[in-house]
């Protein structure tokens, strides 16, 4: 091999591998997006701190309600220091209880009873889910957690419980997220393996 052949495969071996560790930089990396854009409204938040976890989550999504008893657990270990906020994503395509439960929870917190439909929700999801029409049995649901049946019932469908739904929804399209639950931390975005030492690193 004589010597323009040598600088020739340097060249191109070190335009590989430059390029192949731009690729692993960019996508072992999360660009922090800013936390009032990911937060949104903050409608629907429990706890209070510095630190801010938001999750975009589907009602109907069998690894959202997967995650709930531990990511409850999460939070009240770090009470007082982390303030939680739930967006809605629904999966419309492949969930199609999705939209009304979302729709359900949104219709329970104009009466001041969003976490305990969220609750509800996810603890019976495997009744409602395969459903063709589900809205009775949500119906019953927001008589059993002690609000007014009939002013559930009319919201359930209105444009006001629907536009808080698709808010967050076109957000998490802005945002190019493909699944359900997606976390952030302080407008980064970790998977749910990564919250509780994320939070160890940031809470003092």
């Amino acid at each position: 091999m004589n010597i323009k052949s040598v600088v020739i495969f340097i060249v191109v071996t070190l335009g590989v591998l430059l390029g192949v560790g731009g690729l692993l930089w960019q996508f072992g990396t999360e660009e922090a997006k800013p936390v009032e854009d990911i937060a949104g409204e903050m409608r629907h938040v429990r706890g209070s701190g510095e630190v801010i976890l938001v999750e975009f989550s589907d009602f109907q999504c069998p690894a959202c309600q997967s995650v709930q008893e531990p990511l409850a657990q999460i939070l009240d270990k770090y009470e007082g220091k982390v303030e939680f906020v739930y967006r809605y994503f629904p999966l419309n395509t492949i969930h199609k209880n999705a939209q009304i439960s979302a729709q359900a929870a949104e219709a329970a917190g104009r009466q001041d009873k969003f976490w305990q439909m969220h609750d509800k929700l996810f603890e019976t999801q495997s009744e409602w889910e395969g459903i063709a029409d589900p809205r009775e049995m949500m119906v019953g649901y927001a008589q059993e957690i002690g609000i007014d049946k009939d002013k559930f019932a009319s919201e359930l469908e209105s444009q006001e419980v629907r536009d808080g739904v698709n808010n967050d929804s076109l957000a998490a399209t802005r945002y190019q997220l493909t699944g359900t639950p997606t976390f952030f931390i302080n407008g980064v975005k970790v998977e749910f393996g990564q919250i509780e030492a994320k939070l160890a690193s940031l809470v003092k």
